[in-house]
Formats: C-alpha cells, structure tokens, sequence
C-alpha cells in the first residue's frame, strides 16, 4: 500500500517519520524512546497519575488541569501532554548533548545552537512577568521553544548565561545549564501559588548542592 505522504529519512538512523504521524507516536519511536510521553493517559496506566490537591493549600483556590484520561482530537505541540521524570530527562539530556543521545544523532548540534539562541534581543520588550512567572523574571529572553538566558546576573534565581528551560501548568519544569553540565526536571501537579514557589525553591537547592 502506497503512503498518501512522503517520508523523511535520515541516515544511519533506525526511525522514518511520515508527514502526518501523531506528535506521540513520533516520540515513542525516535530514538530518544519516551515510552511514556503522550497526550493521554491509556486506562492501564491512569493508577501512575500523579493527582493535585482539590484546592491550593495557600489560597485555597479550586485547582483544575486537564482531563489527561481522555484521548484529545490531536496531539498538541505546545501544550498537554504527560510524561515522566525519567522520560523527560532523557529529553533534556539530548538538547544537552548538543543533540545526541546514547550514541544516536537526534538533531543537529547547529538546530540546538539556534533554538537556543537569543532570538528576541532589544527589539521585543519583556513583559514584566513574563510566561506566567514560568521564567521566573522578565530578565529571561526566548529562543525557538524555550526561554534563555542572556547573562549571568539581573535575576532572582541562580544559573547562567546560555541556560535555558521551559515548564508546565501544572507545575513543571526543566532547565539545561551547558556551562554547569547541568540538567534538571522537576515534576509535581500543583497549579495556583504553589506552582512559582516550588519551581524557585527547587532551582535554589539544585545551584546550592554544587560544590567545586
């Protein structure tokens, strides 16, 4: 049977992906094998959900996130999907590695460079809380899916010029520092004003556990 779209193929490389293959299933079969990364949670593995509180322990706020029992229409790129800690490592240690994981060539190391990059400069004023506080300080500009940062100081949590992370509604986060060799995820399903508070808490602990 003929495929109704071209494949792309890349050489040396055990995986083909078809112009129209769900953002999960492109993830499943990379290399980078996110077994359990998707858009959805399928019924066998709902007991691994990690459930919120009902309400916000501060404010007491109702905290609501999406249905992730419920397979959506499509898989979007930008927003909703799950995962795991283990998962997500491996994710983040790929752009870490310049784009090369377990010996595999997943992106080029000149797409990681560029998507890392400060494509913003002075032209694009930041917001003064910029992402929803997910950046934590407007001192944080953006690349190509991911916000970066231009330099060392001006900023209210510890890291360096050239790190760059991103993070979720519920939550979540992560961060690649190349001048620190350092990747970090943090996983947790607290929406509200818990959300910003463990985010910062958990990147003060991690630059304070280093020692030279």
């Amino acid at each position: 049977m003929r495929e109704k779209h071209p494949s792309f193929a890349r050489r040396n490389c055990k995986y083909r992906v078809v112009i129209g293959t769900p953002h999960a299933d492109v993830l499943h079969a990379h290399e980078i094998k996110m077994d359990d990364t998707a858009f959805w949670v399928p019924p066998d593995k709902k007991g691994r959900v990690v459930e919120p509180f009902e309400k916000d322990p501060v404010d007491g706020a109702p905290v609501r996130l999406i249905d992730v029992s419920k397979q959506p229409a499509n898989d979007s790129g930008g927003a909703g999907g799950v995962s795991t800690a283990g998962d997500y490592l491996r994710f983040a240690q790929m752009l870490a590695n310049g784009g090369a994981l377990d010996g595999q060539r997943v992106l080029s190391r000149t797409t990681i460079k560029h998507m890392t990059a400060d494509h913003l400069g002075s032209r694009v004023s930041l917001a003064a809380t910029a992402g929803g506080a997910v950046l934590g300080a407007s001192t944080y500009t953006f690349g190509l899916g991911f916000a970066v940062r231009p330099s060392d100081g001006i900023a209210p949590v510890p890291g360096s010029a050239g790190d760059f992370n991103w993070g979720g509604y519920a939550g979540t986060q992560f961060w690649v520092d190349p001048k620190e060799q350092l990747v970090a995820v943090l996983m947790v399903q607290s929406s509200g004003v818990l959300r910003g508070y463990h985010r910062t808490l958990f990147r003060q602990l991690v630059y304070q556990a280093i020692v030279d």
